[in-house]
């Protein structure tokens, strides 16, 4: 836990290795701008299918039809949209950074004030990084126990992303979070290609517990054309 709690931070302090806001630094991406592209009809998700994937996940919308970009993300080019999660790309050779990104379909309490939130699973060729997972909250959660204290014992007011029946811990910086034991990064994007819904739990500074859920109708093939672009 305390080498995995290390490594993390490193990422969180060494500027290139930092995803969000490399993805935000290159392609303008706010957090309070909802991403076009990502809304009920495409959803991967059928209601009258009890959540089984629909045609329109499994085949993608290619970039003739692509998502269209919110403002300040037009250098980031919309590749195809598959079910509820859109791939985008960045930069060229090997700065090229891909990625599957979707925003949670149900999110609680509806009457917490705060900005969209995202998902991200990112390829960045430079640093062989083949899916790394981060969270964009859109507010400031508190932080896990062992990031407050070093040494802590985890809290169950942790914050945590559950994919299935397994959570995994999530460290924080600012309003973004990243999985702490980056070993299981690879597991959990494997569990995520066969999940429904993958969700994340945490409370924000001022006390509120917080849900956003996220489906995961069109990941496995967003996640595939992501890592075929960076290859």
């Amino acid at each position: 836990m305390h080498s995995d709690l290390r490594r993390v931070r490193a990422r969180l302090t060494f500027g290139p290795a930092l995803v969000l806001p490399v993805l935000i630094g290159i392609a303008g991406l706010s957090a309070s701008t909802p991403l076009a592209g990502v809304s009920a009809q495409d959803s991967g998700v059928s209601q009258q299918s009890g959540g089984r994937r629909s045609r329109r996940a499994r085949r993608g919308r290619e970039a003739d039809q692509p998502p269209a970009a919110p403002p300040g993300m037009q250098q980031a080019a919309p590749i195809a949209t598959y079910g509820d999660w859109n791939v985008f790309t960045a930069g060229q050779g090997k700065a090229k950074v891909c990625y599957a990104i979707a925003q949670p379909q149900v999110r609680t309490p509806k009457t917490l004030a705060r900005d969209t939130a995202y998902v991200f699973v990112t390829v960045r060729k430079a640093e062989n990084v083949p899916n790394e997972i981060a969270v964009m909250f859109g507010f400031k959660p508190k932080l896990a126990a062992g990031q407050v204290k070093q040494g802590a014992t985890a809290s169950p007011s942790d914050p945590y992303l559950q994919v299935g029946a397994t959570r995994y811990g999530l460290v924080v910086k600012d309003e973004n979070a990243w999985v702490q034991n980056q070993a299981e990064e690879g597991k959990i994007v494997a569990e995520m290609g066969k999940a429904q819904t993958a969700t994340v739990r945490t409370i924000s500074m001022r006390g509120s517990p917080t849900t956003d859920e996220y489906a995961l109708g069109g990941f496995a093939e967003a996640f595939k054309r992501a890592r075929d672009e960076c290859k």
